[in-house]
């Protein structure tokens, strides 16, 4: 960011360890987990069972601020952006439009939906040719989604760029609007997309941020068969999670002018493409190089080095190596003692919500100068001060991206 200052004035947090940004961060100073084996992932039958999700009675309190004959029509990810949105633009002191409508926008990270396994069966089934087994017959198929399937449920329910129009219209923000379906890191692209808008004049506000369901069967078959879900046997993956990570960014000087509370500034972000392999299929070296140059090109934007990491820490070791690497190479000798962050241990992963999540997870640290001791290492043995936090954002892909706050 080289124009006008971007700033963090709302923050709005739905995760497996509560839902509001004050309940999140008293369970990660707690050190409470909310890793467990949820019924729908041990009902698959499949040797991974572990995930996180966001308990009904988190969420039951905080229907009411939601349109109610919508909520029927919304699937899990988006009832969860909803919520994260409402949260975010209470906390900034924001009402419909943000002032002028037409300088607001959404961005939002999603992952692509998918449909639901039971309905995928009976589709599968319906639609195998009889003559040869296996086989997909076109005719079959489409009667039977002439016959069985509601075309208006179907597509307010798996068509993932509906989500961000959802918080779109219910905010009025006519300035922009983008889904950003790049998995793992669509919502970090999200939050430097929208920090860029900004930045560059486009916008005065942005609600961004990301929101997933990685409990969702398909999704979860899917990644367990690709090898990147951890087995309930030790073998190393991700833990799959729910959630939604919600943020008002506002030019500073708006900000200012309406007496709003900031909560951080956003002073660098940067990100690369992977090589399209899924999961630990990158070369370390390969993935170590990239993820050093996207952190060289943040660290070169905030011109300054970060006080806190925030590492991905998924799991996975492919990804494990890779951030060692490149931490080494960019902080060089201040590396080993940085203090960092491994929160996905007490959320899980939350796919695309991770990285907003936690990058408010980092502004809380840095508000109060504190380290959750349950996700951290390296901790000071003084006490700290935080001034900046970087936070690191592998995808499955081989993609990477980075982000910089500083209080």
């Amino acid at each position: 960011m080289t124009g006008r200052s971007v700033v963090l004035t709302g923050r709005g947090v739905v995760s497996p360890l509560g839902v509001g940004i004050d309940p999140h961060w008293e369970a990660l100073c707690a050190g409470r987990s909310a890793l467990g084996r949820p019924e729908r992932l041990a009902a698959l039958g499949l040797p991974a069972s572990r995930g996180a999700e966001v308990a009904p009675e988190a969420i039951q309190p905080h229907l009411a601020r939601l349109p109610r004959k919508q909520q029927k029509l919304w699937n899990r990810a988006t009832l969860l952006a909803m919520l994260g949105a409402v949260l975010a633009m209470e906390d900034a002191g924001l009402g419909p439009g943000a002032g002028d409508s037409r300088r607001f926008g959404v961005l939002l990270g999603v992952n692509v939906l998918a449909w639901d396994l039971d309905a995928m069966l009976e589709y599968l089934a319906a639609a195998e040719s009889p003559e040869t087994p296996g086989m997909l017959d076109v005719a079959r198929a489409s009667g039977f989604c002439m016959r069985s399937i509601n075309p208006l449920d179907f597509s307010l329910k798996t068509l993932p760029n509906l989500i961000a129009g959802h918080l779109a219209i219910a905010n009025d923000a006519q300035g922009f609007c983008r889904a950003v379906t790049e998995g793992h890191v669509g919502g970090a692209r999200a939050v430097g997309d929208a920090a860029r808008l900004i930045d560059e004049g486009d916008l005065d506000v942005a609600l961004c941020g990301g929101a997933d369901d990685q409990l969702e069967e398909l999704f979860f078959a899917t990644h367990w068969a690709g090898g990147v879900i951890a087995a309930d046997d030790g073998r190393p993956g991700l833990v799959p999670g729910e959630g939604s990570g919600l943020l008002v960014l506002e030019e500073a000087e708006h900000a200012l002018a309406r007496g709003a509370r900031v909560h951080g500034e956003l002073v660098g972000f940067a990100s690369a493409a992977g090589d399209g392999r899924l999961g630990g299929g990158d070369d370390p070296e390969r993935l170590s190089s990239r993820l050093t140059r996207v952190i060289d090109t943040v660290l070169e934007e905030a011109k300054t080095a970060p006080d806190l990491v925030s590492l991905h820490g998924d799991g996975i070791p492919v990804h494990d190596q890779a951030e060692e690497v490149a931490l080494a190479r960019t902080l060089g000798a201040a590396a080993p003692s940085a203090p960092r962050l491994r929160l996905k241990s007490a959320h899980a992963d939350l796919g695309a919500a991770a990285s907003p999540v936690e990058l408010l997870a980092c502004a809380s640290a840095l508000r109060h100068a504190t380290l959750p001791p349950g996700v951290s290492a390296r901790a000071p043995s003084t006490t700290p001060v935080f001034r900046s936090a970087l936070v690191l954002t592998l995808g499955l892909f081989g993609e990477c991206s980075a982000l910089m706050m500083r209080s």
